[in-house]
């Protein structure tokens, strides 16, 4: 499968799976895209995620807090909430 983050408005659409094997290529497509506040990660259209995708929410969550923009999450997978409660991170992300 594939992964891919676009962007429609203020709201920047994640789709594909967010596995180990394509953060790197989500993360590197985002930096062309520009965040308009508020902003928000939609994860709609995600087939599956890994603990990675963690690490692409973080990434994101920073790049936004260095831009001044707040950054929600919607639409977020059940089995990435549970992943993010798992780890701890749930609370801050």
């Amino acid at each position: 499968m594939w992964a891919a983050i676009t962007q429609e408005s203020n709201r920047w659409v994640l789709s594909g799976d967010l596995i180990i094997d394509h953060v790197t290529q989500v993360v590197n497509a985002s930096k062309a895209l520009r965040f308009e506040s508020p902003a928000q990660l939609d994860f709609s259209k995600v087939t599956d995620v890994d603990t990675s995708a963690i690490s692409l929410i973080l990434e994101l969550k920073r790049r936004a807090n260095a831009e001044n923009v707040e950054l929600s999450l919607v639409n977020v997978p059940e089995n990435l909430n549970s992943l993010m409660q798992l780890y701890g991170v749930d609370a801050f992300i």
